[in-house]
């Protein structure tokens, strides 16, 4: 059984014509068969070659993500150039994309989205809910958009998006299981980590239903990094020299908890014909994760995290066009681990250095609702000599509603309950001139009952050109858009922070807007290919806190009236207007003679013009990133080495370039090295050591501040055994 066809249009035709030429039947197979790992869905909406695709595009196939390392979504996007990945205090990694935090990274799994709402989980423990991703043997292919994609899928997507795309389902049984661990060097510092994950299709009624089954299991020990002089004495009976010392914690503010992350779900496939699909997917995760330091407390923090995710999606194949419409609920909930002994002398959090507390508090925990609703008609129409255009838009709609619970000091009082309703109505059309220059232009108009400004637009405009078959030239411009934050939206005082401030919404904030410009060339000689992308990004409306108002002092006609027991008070506000441009420089060269090779170059400015913080960088993200990946695959045996290197990382705090007396953080180089074995036909095993070297970057301290600007792991050796029937 098979999902409905794909829409054949005249780029499809023009495609085929170009290789009219081959003779031999056998020829034109394996030329075709080449093409599809070029194929995107992404950019556009519908499927379209990687070298016209009105966006900067990656594709990450399935061989690189079974023969590499890889525990999240993050490990798996890390080599694309322009992406920059960095753990947090929680050990999970977030995902940056061309110099703009992870907060404007989306995230989608078959086109649907994954991120939970913006503010949701406060505190920096927001990466954990992004761990999650489906069984690497279940994956196709992850499609990466560099730059703004708001055009087709709204707020949250002013940065990029990653779309994991999996298997479709078969006539035929077929399943996949993996294990795998990663063992540290460095076990007193580093935890181990091991997991489990697999996934199973089968087929119920012949050519009409079927069933997809998957699951994962993953834990991993604490990342315990000590601050200077306590060195790894906190061991033991030492422990007790903490018991009544609330404020006393001898661990770096990233210093991570152990954790436990598992997931398990279901698709059901019903094909009644040839022209309709139809699935339901739902699937339950949960995870546990914390900070050995919250920095500011000084206490050890963990959170219980679950998400129940449900999709419904109906897709229509018809010679008038395709229709595609899903609908998707998702909820999320997150409580806090408490310590008896703490909790009964009003201290908060845990005894540093726990995993788990004496319990949880699922008395009122903080909740996320999240309904979407989408439809789109995509199809494509024939103007004979004159070209042709594919059309695709449609509606969407989200509600996301946030309930603040007792631990949540984002929602308290009369903002512990807040929703918001967004709306838009997007069209794209690509024209197809001739065989050799095609044009994209797409409309998206942003409504939300929370923005200032009735309709927020989102235009694209595309040109591409191909010259000959072996070069393409692209460029175009785009916009993108950030809703605000459900709290900060808020008409009137939420809460007090624990600096003695009172905390307003501001339901005059703009939603953050973003310009992007970008030129490409695209060199492709079979079996290599260059492509060379540079862009600007110009950046306005960032909403920044402000929290040194007086009291009466008067903001956005709003006057600062503290609250009993503070102060001062706290606005958010539209206030700084960024710019950042660079380069991303991506060459390929697929196995030949056995020999591949996989090298990226990119480079990030980003610089503050106006409000707080002017002529300053905005995230810390290195301004010279490298990749260099030779491979080798002979007989049964995939191998690699990979070198990576990160320069000129700036800090971005003035705080921070005081204590360490540096503009930038110390750069630093890795090198891994991997092997995968094919064995039995349908079995294989990876080993791979992940800092090869023993790159250090937690032991280099001035004053408690890491002289790094991210804690990576020591040296680490990974083993995969893999099953694929």
């Amino acid at each position: 059984m098979q999902p409905p066809p794909p829409i054949k249009n005249k780029k499809d035709k023009q495609h085929k014509k170009s290789y009219k030429e081959i003779k031999h039947e056998s020829k034109y197979d394996d030329l075709q068969a080449k093409q599809l790992d070029r194929v995107v869905v992404t950019a556009g909406g519908y499927e379209q070659d990687i070298k016209t695709a009105p966006a900067s595009i990656s594709i990450i196939p399935k061989e690189e993500i079974l023969t590499r390392p890889v525990r999240d979504i993050g490990e798996a996007v890390q080599d694309v150039p322009g992406v920059y990945v960095e753990s947090d205090k929680t050990g999970f990694n977030k995902i940056s994309m061309r110099g703009l935090s992870s907060a404007y990274t989306l995230i989608l799994i078959d086109g649907k989205r994954q991120n939970v709402a913006q503010g949701f989980s406060s505190n920096g423990f927001g990466e954990a809910l992004n761990a999650n991703m489906p069984p690497p043997s279940m994956i196709e292919r992850i499609e990466v958009i560099r730059g703004p994609a708001s055009t087709l899928y709204g707020s949250d997507a002013m940065g990029g998006v990653i779309n994991i795309i999996t298997k479709k389902h078969s006539d035929k049984v077929s399943a996949g299981i993996q294990l795998d661990s990663r063992i540290s060097n460095h076990r007193e510092v580093f935890g181990d980590q091991h997991g489990v994950n697999g996934y199973v299709t089968t087929p119920i009624i012949k050519d009409t239903l079927s069933i997809n089954v998957r699951g994962g299991f993953r834990d991993g020990g604490q990342n315990a990094f000590y601050k200077p002089g306590y060195n790894s004495g906190y061991t033991g009976a030492n422990v007790q020299r903490f018991t009544n010392a609330p404020n006393i914690n001898p661990y770096y503010a990233h210093s991570s908890t152990a954790y436990t992350n598992w997931n398990a779900g279901f698709r059901l496939n019903y094909t009644p014909n040839t022209h309709n699909f139809i699935y339901l997917d739902s699937e339950v995760m949960f995870v546990r994760a914390g900070s050995l330091n919250t920095a500011s407390e000084n206490y050890t923090s963990v959170r219980d995290f679950y998400k129940i995710n449900n999709v419904l999606s109906y897709d229509t194949n018809y010679d008038w066009g395709k229709i595609s419409s899903y609908v998707q609920y998702s909820a999320t909930l997150w409580a806090q681990h408490y310590d008896d002994y703490r909790k009964s002398r009003g201290w908060n959090g845990l005894l540093p250095g726990s995993y788990k507390g004496s319990g949880v508090d699922w008395s009122d925990p903080t909740r996320n609702q999240d309904i979407v609703l989408q439809s789109a008609y995509n199809n494509d129409f024939d103007l004979g000599k004159a070209g042709a255009i594919i059309f695709n838009g449609g509606v969407y709609y989200l509600f996301e509603h946030i309930h603040g619970g007792s631990n949540n000091s984002s929602y308290t009082g009369p903002a512990k309950s807040l929703g918001m309703h967004q709306a838009a109505i997007f069209a794209e059309g690509e024209y197809l001139i001739n065989d050799y220059v095609s044009t994209t232009l797409g409309l998206r108009l942003n409504y939300s009952d929370k923005f200032n400004s009735f309709v927020v637009p989102n235009p694209r405009f595309y040109v591409n050109v191909n010259p000959t078959q072996w070069l393409t030239l692209k460029g175009g411009i785009a916009s993108g858009v950030l809703a605000p934050t459900l709290s900060y939206v808020y008409d009137g005082k939420m809460s007090s922070t624990r600096g003695n401030s009172t905390i307003y919404g501001n339901t005059n904030l703009k939603p953050e807007q973003s310009w992007n410009y970008e030129l490409s060339a695209i060199l492709d000689l079979e079996p290599t290919m260059l492509i060379l992308t540079g862009f600007y990004t110009d950046y306005s409306n960032k909403i920044v806190t402000d929290s040194t108002i007086a009291s009466g002092q008067v903001v956005d006609g709003v006057q600062c009236s503290p609250l009993a027991g503070t102060t001062g008070c706290t606005f958010y506000r539209n206030a700084d207007k960024a710019e950042i441009y660079g380069a991303e420089l991506t060459f390929k060269l697929k196995p030949v003679w056995f020999v591949g090779l996989d090298a990226s170059y990119g480079y990030t400015h980003s610089k503050t013009i106006s409000g707080s913080g002017a002529g300053e960088p905005i995230n810390a993200v290195p301004e010279h990133r490298f990749t260099l990946k030779p491979s080798l695959r002979i007989w049964n045996f995939d191998f690699y080495v990979r070198y990576s290197g990160n320069f000129r990382t700036p800090i971005i705090t003035q705080s921070t370039r005081t204590t360490l007396g540096r503009s930038f953080y110390k750069d630093y180089q890795l090198v891994d090295l991997a092997l995968t074995y094919k064995f039995l036909k349908n079995y294989s095993a990876t080993f791979a050591v992940n800092n090869l070297l023993d790159v250090k970057t937690y032991t280099e301290f001035v004053a408690n501040t890491n002289i790094y600007q991210r804690i990576l792991p020591s040296r680490n050796f990974w083993l995969s055994i893999r099953a694929d029937f």
